[in-house]
């Protein structure tokens, strides 16, 4: 599995500052593209005009640099609308949507493309779609009667016609990916390696959110934290190493290179974000102690 190049992605959104889930998903995916010799990209998901600002475009930028996260390649989705009308055309010509109200839909004549279940490579077993989804799935809008495409339209063509072939994100993405599949196999293309990790939750198991008191990773900058402690911080946050000892305490980036595919696993199981494990990381790793 090692050996296999892993082209992977990363795709906020310039609506706040990047969040330690972000940019805990940013660095499995670096490790992963990284560790096979394979690319690493960052896709701006700034088709929300009404939210988006450049503020925190830049910071997505600002962020990734000082975590040491380096891309291949960065794009702008608002930049991209020739080609997600282009993937639209095929789909048209190919009778595999239908125009109503405006917007363009699944044709019924392709819903038996809807899977009856997907493997998520992480567990290694088959996720199964309830009809229940199948029917939800079945009236999926492609393009909106606003003459955009829709989030899942348009993320499945980006990573198509960039050849991402990993996506790892987090679990609460399951619930789209037979959306995904879906659009895959209308497009005739081959479907991407899916791993699903678990979500990041506060110390009481509550999702990590700024409604929940979540801290972004520039507010954690901003108080003392080093970003190799918060690398080695946010790895041991849904990944851990196939033998976990005194040795592996710390992990730090090239460290987290050599180990990533081979010698750990990636975890589907919720992870608590506790601060004082990070302030432990930064003690050792030498940035000093952070008063909270």
């Amino acid at each position: 599995m090692g050996l296999r190049k892993r082209h992977t992605r990363i795709a906020p959104s310039p609506t706040g500052y990047m969040h330690l889930g972000t940019a805990r998903t940013a660095y499995f995916n670096w490790l992963a593209a990284r560790s096979t010799g394979g690319s690493f990209l960052l896709r701006i998901d700034d088709t929300d005009g009404d939210r988006s600002d450049d503020k925190y475009l830049d910071s997505i930028y600002d962020t990734l640099s000082w975590l040491g996260l380096d891309y291949d390649n960065v794009f702008k989705q608002s930049d991209r609308m020739d080609v997600y009308r282009a993937y639209l055309d095929r789909l048209v010509v190919a009778g595999r949507v239908v125009f109503n109200d405006g917007a363009y839909f699944v044709s019924p004549d392709v819903t038996d493309m809807i899977p009856d279940v997907w493997n998520d490579h992480l567990n290694r077993k088959p996720v199964k779609v309830s009809d229940y989804d199948k029917d939800v799935i079945s009236k999926l809008v492609i393009w909106r009667s606003d003459d955009t495409p829709t989030y899942h339209f348009a993320s499945c063509v980006d990573d198509i016609d960039l050849g991402i072939n990993t996506v790892i994100r987090g679990v609460d993405h399951i619930a789209n990916t037979a959306k995904h599949i879906l659009i895959y196999k209308m497009l005739d293309v081959d479907l991407p390696d899916y791993y699903h990790v678990g979500l990041l939750t506060d110390m009481q198991g509550k999702k990590y959110s700024k409604r929940n008191g979540a801290i972004s990773v520039p507010d954690l900058k901003d108080m003392g934290y080093g970003p190799d402690a918060i690398l080695n911080f946010m790895l041991r946050m849904g990944w851990a190493p196939k033998v976990d000892d005194k040795s592996t305490k710390t992990i730090d980036r090239d460290r987290a290179l050599d180990m990533f595919w081979d010698a750990g696993h990636m975890r589907s199981a919720p992870s608590k974000v506790n601060i004082d494990t990070l302030g432990w990381f930064n003690r050792k790793y030498g940035y000093g102690t952070v008063e909270v």
